[in-house]
């Protein structure tokens, strides 16, 4: 029984590597153990079928079929008794090393544009949405004159740096420990317990880690947010406090 011819169908590929490894596939072949008779043969035969159909094939085509056909010639020829006297003839192997060179090279390449690719689809399914105005009715807690809400950035970077260690590439997830409500709570009754502004500072813990910052400084902005709290710094040299509303008031 005869053996029946390869099927080859004729497609767009990026280049001569690109059809040389889709031929290396569909046959199931080991790329770094190429038959280099059939794969040549394969390859020839793809490339009659792109000529018989009137493709554009660039030159890059042929200068790969001229290497494989050099390289099948040194396999199927015996090899002269005599050296040549040119030294600069790369042998088989190292021919056969370097085409397998630049096949796991290409497919690397051709991986990673594959992965790109399938970020940037993934990406397109993302909508950011634009940074909204103050809604109708809420009214802004007010800061005291010459105190910006950047001064209050500044000073929980600066508490950020104060974690008690620093963050591991591989650490354990507890449950939430903090909460808005809860911080909200724990400012009431600092605030309650000693009845005069606050140092900004003074309303955290020596060393709080990035949970208990974060949380507490929610707490605070929803405070002042609802005139619970009020925010000052009498100068510039001083530091930021924080007092009951209602204290001045009082008093």
């Amino acid at each position: 029984m005869s053996e029946q011819p390869v099927l080859i169908h004729v497609q767009n590929f990026e280049g001569p590597l690109d059809l040389l490894l889709h031929l290396i596939k569909s046959a199931s072949i080991d790329i770094y153990d190429i038959p280099i008779v059939a794969i040549t043969d394969q390859y020839m035969k793809a490339l009659r079928q792109m000529q018989d159909h009137q493709l554009d094939v660039a030159g890059d085509y042929f200068v790969m079929a001229a290497t494989l056909m050099k390289m099948k010639a040194k396999l199927l020829l015996p090899e002269p008794e005599v050296p040549a006297d040119d030294d600069d003839e790369p042998s088989l192997a190292d021919m056969q090393d370097q085409l397998v060179s630049q096949l796991i090279q290409y497919q690397r390449y051709k991986q990673a544009a594959s992965w790109f690719k399938q970020q940037s689809e993934a990406r397109q399914k993302f909508f950011t949405r634009p940074e909204m105005a103050v809604p109708a009715g809420i009214r802004l807690g007010k800061l005291a004159p010459g105190l910006k809400i950047s001064d209050l950035q500044r000073v929980l970077v600066d508490l950020l740096q104060r974690q008690r260690q620093p963050e591991l590439p591989m650490r354990l997830i507890h449950a939430e420990q903090y909460t808005v409500k809860t911080q909200i709570k724990k400012i009431r009754f600092k605030l309650s317990q000693v009845k005069v502004a606050v140092p900004f500072g003074q309303l955290f813990d020596q060393q709080p880690d990035k949970e208990e910052l974060v949380t507490t400084f929610l707490a605070l902005l929803e405070m002042t947010k609802q005139h619970e709290v009020a925010i000052d710094q009498p100068n510039r040299v001083l530091p930021i406090t924080v007092k009951p509303a209602n204290l001045g008031a009082q008093a």
